[in-house]
């Protein structure tokens, strides 16, 4: 049996898994991504020059600051770089649905199973990121700049939320898989304060080195976890994870900075930007889900390989 016969059948059987798990999911996703592209034509089409954003205040040379040519008679000023928030609301949409499952089949093998708390957070962080981020493509106004930026924290702690928990865990030599409603709710607190610290009392140019700070601290408890309690987790995800993180803040500068600006044609450094922030928050979901999971538990890989 050659590597290319063996990496072709697991490919097919990778393909016919996703889709028998993940078919309704697959084709709602589809059918609201559709919806949105088609709404944000429709609405370019039916008011075009009513100058509806124009009463609300705006940075100077907002129409300038992003690659995408931005047409500001236009009430979705911005239509591709709103519609590559799309991959948020995949998110959400996959997320919640994966925490109501948890639920159904009574899950409890590892920290987000258990606690199905994280599954609807990040669901709720993903559906917020998508509104906020539309709302300031759409219209380039202040007040939804601030409210896109507040999303890109709530993207951040989410995860140094989620290290925290389970490195004080790990500390404390106490297992993952089991409900704890006090501490989540310590945590909760926490980091609530911090959101709101971050998001209304940090001046706008501190906003890129917090992240940053945010991002390095998520890097050394990953590692410390893998290093502490190694082999419990998929480390390709967590891989992927950072190498998508750190491809969507090279393209955000690019965006920033101009560069390449006129070659992407309508796929502009900001628009991928989203899709790589997207496949970032993804990555990190299955990731977290993937501790201490044991593939042979799942009915439907075994029947799938029986076939």
């Amino acid at each position: 049996m050659t590597w290319r016969y063996r990496l072709r059948r697991h490919l097919v059987f990778l393909s016919r898994l996703f889709w028998e798990a993940y078919r309704e999911r697959i084709l709602l996703s589809i059918v609201a991504t559709f919806l949105f592209a088609m709404l944000i034509a429709l609405l370019n089409y039916l008011y075009y020059g009513h100058g509806f954003w124009e009463r609300y205040q705006a940075e100077a040379g907002i129409d300038k600051f992003f690659c995408e040519f931005t047409d500001m008679k236009r009430i979705v000023r911005q239509p591709f770089n709103t519609f590559t928030n799309f991959i948020y609301l995949i998110i959400a949409i996959f997320c919640f649905s994966k925490g109501m499952e948890d639920i159904k089949k009574k899950r409890a093998y590892n920290l987000i199973t258990a606690n199905r708390f994280y599954s609807f957070t990040l669901s709720a962080v993903a559906l917020y990121t998508f509104i906020g981020s539309t709302l300031f493509h759409s219209s380039l106004i202040d007040f939804f700049s601030d409210m896109d930026f507040s999303a890109v924290y709530s993207i951040s702690l989410f995860p140094l939320m989620y290290f925290t928990h389970r490195v004080v865990l790990t500390v404390m030599k106490k297992p993952t898989n089991v409900r704890r409603s006090t501490e989540r709710l310590v945590f909760i607190a926490i980091f609530s304060a911090l959101y709101v610290f971050l998001t209304f009392h940090l001046e706008m140019h501190i906003i890129h080195p917090a992240v940053a700070i945010i991002v390095g601290l998520l890097v050394i408890a990953g590692v410390y976890l893998e290093m502490k309690d190694p082999g419990q987790t998929n480390k390709d995800y967590l891989i992927a994870t950072f190498v998508s993180i750190v491809i969507a803040g090279i393209l955000f500068e690019m965006d920033i900075k101009h560069i390449f600006c006129t070659g992407f044609g309508r796929v502009t450094p900001h628009s991928l930007w989203h899709i790589f922030n997207g496949m970032s928050i993804f990555f990190l979901y299955l990731y977290i889900r993937s501790e201490r999971y044991d593939p042979e538990f799942d009915t439907l890989r075994r029947d799938l390989r029986s076939r």
